[in-house]
């Protein structure tokens, strides 16, 4: 059965276009926090020592909000309407944070070297130069799209159908509302839209 179309396009509207483009940005997250964020430069009493200082350290907000958007993108191609609308905002949330996080870094990178840094050298709040390379304005990119994808992912997934598992049609429903006698799966059906299996 072809799914309906909503406002959008229909190929933007496309239940495996939206998903695969959010997991794409919330992987490039990810990825982009494994990476060197801070290459800092500190006077030990020895010598000069040069500390690098990935994303994951500097922010670890962001590898975990990857890390949710992109389980979220996942859990809109196979859930219902409701927990779609719910999984949506939180990819949003999530890139919004994700963002926020990286800009910090930005805004401030001696501060977000600090602990790796101390943990390095053995100095606590070590002066030196702190340089910031390309990765975290990818990552701050990439959280970005991961926020218009959850907003993308709200519009369009009003219009995706929902697998019988996950999302039961008035047909299938007793006047009452309850779920009907049935196998299992009927049972798992009543669960998840949070009815009483037994009433």
């Amino acid at each position: 059965m072809p799914e309906a179309r909503g406002s959008l396009p229909a190929a933007l509207s496309r239940r495996s276009t939206v998903v695969l483009a959010t997991l794409g940005a919330a992987l490039a997250v990810f990825a982009c926090s494994a990476a060197t964020w801070i290459s800092a430069t500190v006077q030990t009493t020895l010598e000069p020592v040069t500390v690098d200082v990935a994303g994951s350290d500097a922010a670890p907000a962001v590898t975990a909000l990857g890390l949710v958007a992109a389980a979220g993108a996942l859990t809109t191609a196979i859930s219902g309407r409701v927990l779609r609308a719910v999984v949506a905002v939180v990819v949003l949330l999530a890139g919004l944070g994700a963002l926020a996080a990286s800009v910090a870094v930005l805004a401030d990178p001696s501060g977000a070297a600090q602990t790796t840094v101390g943990d390095a050298t053995g100095m606590i709040n070590a002066g030196g130069d702190f340089a910031v390379t390309a990765w975290p304005w990818l990552a701050a990119a990439a959280s970005a799209l991961v926020a218009l994808c959850g907003a993308w992912a709200l519009v369009a997934g009003r219009s995706w159908t929902s697998a019988r598992r996950y999302e039961r049609s008035g047909a299938d429903e007793s006047p009452a509302g309850t779920a009907r006698p049935g196998d299992e799966i009927d049972s798992w059906d009543a669960l998840t839209e949070g009815r009483d299996p037994t009433a």
